[in-house]
């Protein structure tokens, strides 16, 4: 009887662990393409900051916390899209790990392009290369802005009250 009763908490312990390594099907970052961001670039109809980043960039992580915050407080009808450039070729599962960790709420997506001069040629040939980098983007007041670098909290603000007037 008490092997009986040893087997059956084994597995019930079994069970338990493969259902917490289990990861829901909401917290699955979604690859995209280049040409994938483009398109959302071109036909988003709201006001819409694209922000390039990765998790292992210090000023890309200082700044997230800065747009999600400020959008929120005003309560602005702004989209903000968050476009990892982390190595395609790392477990997806970091990625979420990660952005769960920082409590990101943006929309983030995985770049599915290692290859810097296409997705740049494709995304905005301003585009340095640098990141963080950010696209200001309001079709209805024909507000486009491309940022090669990082944006304190003020700038950001400024840009942001550029995007919805």
């Amino acid at each position: 009887m008490r092997k009986l009763s040893f087997i059956v908490v084994l597995l019930m312990v079994a069970f338990y662990s493969l259902a917490q390594n289990t990861r829901p099907v909401t917290q699955i970052i979604k690859r995209v393409s280049a040409e994938e961001v483009r398109s959302f670039i071109d036909t988003t109809s709201v006001p819409t900051i694209v922000n390039f980043w990765a998790s292992w960039c210090g000023p890309c992580i200082r700044e997230i916390p800065w747009f999600d915050s400020l959008i929120s407080k005003k309560n602005l009808p702004v989209k903000l899209l968050l476009v990892s450039l982390d190595s395609p070729f790392e477990d997806p599962g970091k990625l979420v790990a990660f952005v769960k960790k920082q409590g990101y709420k943006g929309e983030v997506v995985f770049l599915n392009d290692a290859n810097i001069h296409h997705y740049l040629s494709i995304i905005d040939k301003k585009w340095t290369g640098e990141i963080p980098a950010s696209i200001f983007i309001n079709k209805s007041k024909k507000y486009y802005q491309l940022f090669n670098q990082q944006l304190p909290p003020k700038r950001f603000e400024l840009e942001l009250e550029k995007l919805v007037q």
